[in-house]
C-alpha cells in the first residue's frame, strides 16, 4: 500500500475551512482520521488522500482546491527535505535535490527533467491521484522554486493532462507562465539557462549538514527498493515512448540486466512492473482528460490504437471507448 506522510495535508484544516468545507468530516468520509495530522511523519494511505483532495474540489466547487493547498505552504513545511532545499545554490540544484530525494516526499511521486534543444522538461507523476493531486504537487514545485530564487525562476509554460477549469485566475497567479490544458504530460518547462537562477539563501555548509542527515533516511536500493525506482522511472519514461527495459535501467544508473536481475530477486519481472503502470495511466488518462483514443494509445506506449485497443480489452473485458462511456455515465 503506497503511503505519503501527514504533512502533506499540514494546510488541509484551513484551506477546508476557506472554501466552506467541513475538514473534520471530509477526512473521515476519506477514511482518514483527523488526530493522524498531528504527527507529521504519520504516513497515510496515498489512495485516502487523493480521494480527499478530489472530493474536497467537488463538494466545494472549487475546482483549484490542489492549488490553494500548494499555495498556502511553505518550504520549511516541506520536512526535512526542505531544509536541503532553502541551502541549494541555484534553480537547477534545488530540481536536481527534489528528484534525488523524492522517495522522502511521497512514494507515490515521480519526478524527472530532461534537457531537449535548449529547454528543460520537468515531468511530475503521481502513481495515484487525479487532478487535484496533480496541481498541488506542480504548484508546489513552482512555489518553492520560484520562492528560494527570490522569484527570479518560473516556467515557461506549464503542462496539464487534464481539461481547464473555468477560471485560470488561481493558475496564472501560482504559476506565472502559458498554461497548457489537455497536454501529453504533467509537468514544467523551462529555458536550461533560466536554471541557473541563484539562491540569495544558500549555504554549502548548512546544505552539506542537511544531504548527511536525509542519507540516512533514503532507503538502500539493496533493501527492496528497486522496484519502486523502476516503477517511478517508468512512470516518467512511458508517455515519452521511452520505458523500455534499457532506458529505464539507464536512467537508474543500472545495465539492462542488472536491472532484471534485481528486479528478480524482489520478485517482480520488467514486464509486469511495465504492464502495472500501463493499466494505471491507461485508466487514468481515459477518466480524467478528453484525449482521443489514439493519443492515449501512444501516451501508454502503443504505436496503433488498435494494438492499444486489444491489450486494454484483455486487461479489462472492454474495449476503451466503452469503458470511457461507462466511467462518465454516457452508456444507458
Amino acid at each position: 500500500m503506497p503511503h505519503v506522510r501527514a504533512v502533506s495535508l499540514i494546510n488541509y484544516v484551513e484551506v477546508a475551512r476557506f472554501v466552506g468545507l467541513d475538514p473534520a468530516g471530509m477526512l473521515r468520509r476519506a477514511g482518514i482520521d483527523p488526530a493522524e495530522l498531528a504527527d507529521p511523519e504519520h504516513p497515510l494511505d496515498a489512495r485516502r488522500v487523493a480521494t480527499l483532495l478530489e472530493a474536497s474540489a467537488r463538494e466545494a466547487v472549487c475546482p483549484v482546491f490542489g492549488l490553494l493547498m500548494a499555495e498556502s505552504r511553505s518550504v520549511a513545511s516541506v520536512g526535512a527535505v526542505g531544509l536541503l532545499l532553502k541551502h541549494q545554490g541555484t534553480a537547477r540544484e534545488v530540481i536536481d535535490a527534489v528528484i534525488e530525494y523524492q522517495s522522502l516526499l511521497a512514494e507515490v511521486l515521480a519526478i524527472g527533467a530532461e534537457e531537449v534543444d535548449g529547454a528543460t522538461i520537468i515531468r511530475t507523476e503521481l502513481a495515484l491521484g487525479g487532478p487535484q493531486s496533480t496541481e498541488y504537487v506542480m504548484g508546489l514545485l513552482c512555489r518553492t522554486v520560484s520562492e528560494l530564487t527570490g522569484g527570479r525562476w518560473h516556467p515557461e509554460s506549464a503542462h496539464f493532462l487534464h481539461d481547464p477549469p473555468g477560471d485560470l485566475g488561481v493558475h496564472r497567479r501560482i504559476f506565472q507562465c502559458a498554461l497548457v490544458f489537455c497536454s501529453d504530460f504533467n509537468g514544467l518547462v523551462c529555458p536550461t539557462d533560466s536554471l541557473g537562477a541563484p539562491n540569495p539563501a544558500a549555504d554549502s555548509i548548512m546544505a552539506s549538514h542537511a544531504r548527511r542527515y536525509l542519507d540516512m533516511l533514503v532507503p538502500d536500493p539493496a533493501d527492496g527498493s528497486i522496484t519502486e525506482r523502476a516503477r517511478r522511472c517508468i512512470y516518467l519514461l512511458l508517455p515519452a515512448g521511452r520505458a523500455t527495459l534499457e532506458q529505464v535501467g539507464g536512467n537508474m544508473g543500472l545495465r539492462a540486466r542488472t536491472l532484471q536481475r534485481s528486479l528478480e530477486k524482489e520478485g517482480r519481472t520488467f514486464a509486469t512492473l511495465l504492464n502495472e503502470v500501463r493499466r494505471e495511466l491507461a485508466l487514468r488518462y481515459l477518466a480524467s482528460s478528453t484525449h482521443s483514443i489514439t493519443a492515449i494509445a501512444q501516451m501508454t506506449g502503443y504505436a496503433t490504437p488498435s494494438s492499444f485497443t486489444r491489450w486494454f480489452a484483455a486487461e479489462f473485458g472492454t474495449g476503451p471507448a466503452a469503458w470511457r462511456a461507462e466511467e462518465r455515465g454516457e452508456t444507458h
